[in-house]
């Protein structure tokens, strides 16, 4: 890119915005780094969350990026968000970036939070933020922890997103994306699933698959991810024109 981007980095479910601490400083040298909370999680915990809310959340800071190129990437359920995001605004991104968030919602994938969701529900969010604590001390990256967890867990919002989800988001959204998009994901990651299929529906799709990665893989190897999104911000050109995104009606 010519221009300095503006990259809106969307958390996953459960995290907040902490998720992404080193991110700002391993992208200085290309974009300028916005990291909130979707609805539900950590600053907007009192929220209910909603995709109406979640897009909400997201369009006025693309209505400030002002002429600078924006780059949105999502993590999880970050990436149904700003796939969502992507599909209303089609001309407002100079590129898509999807971690994690490639299975289609009501398939194999989604199953998977099916089952967890019920297992969260079961624990409670108390204990499961307890088990969080416990197993994603030793598996993050020693520089997103701290911050990971003093952003804390919101397990309580695990259902809500995800029935949000499986109820709007389809991969055939991106049929309507016209910036390059990037389907990122760990080989073994079980969101990562229908990475093709994802890639396929949009016009300018790409997949990038590390070996050896999981789900996890924005908070464990931030490095990697890091040099991902900088090579795809290199390598996307600026939109002609940059639209505002209207207001989410709610």
């Amino acid at each position: 890119m010519k221009s300095r981007a503006f990259l809106i980095l969307l958390h996953g479910t459960a995290m907040t915005g902490a998720q992404w601490a080193p991110y700002a400083a391993l992208l200085s040298d290309v974009a300028d780094v916005q990291a909130p909370d979707l609805p539900a999680h950590g600053t907007r915990a009192a929220q209910a969350f909603s995709m109406a809310a979640a897009m909400a959340t997201v369009e006025p800071l693309i209505a400030a990026a002002g002429r600078q190129p924006v780059v949105l990437a999502g993590h999880s359920l970050g990436g149904y968000v700003a796939m969502a995001v992507a599909e209303r605004h089609p001309d407002a991104l100079a590129g898509l970036v999807l971690i994690g968030s490639a299975a289609e919602p009501g398939g194999r994938g989604s199953g998977l939070y099916r089952a967890l969701a019920r297992g969260y529900d079961w624990l409670g969010p108390q204990r499961m933020a307890r088990i969080s604590r416990q197993s994603l001390r030793r598996m993050v990256d020693a520089r997103v922890w701290p911050a990971l967890d003093a952003g804390g867990f919101y397990y309580g919002a695990v259902t809500p997103a995800w029935t949000a989800v499986m109820a709007s988001s389809r991969l055939a959204q991106l049929r309507a994306v016209r910036c390059p998009v990037l389907v990122l994901g760990g080989a073994w990651d079980q969101l990562h699933v229908h990475a093709r299929r994802c890639a396929a529906a949009a016009p300018q799709g790409r997949v990038v698959t590390a070996s050896r990665r999981h789900h996890l893989w924005p908070m464990t190897h931030p490095d990697e991810v890091a040099a991902e999104l900088r090579a795809f911000i290199q390598q996307s050109p600026e939109p002609a024109s940059v639209g505002a995104p209207a207001a989410s009606v709610m």
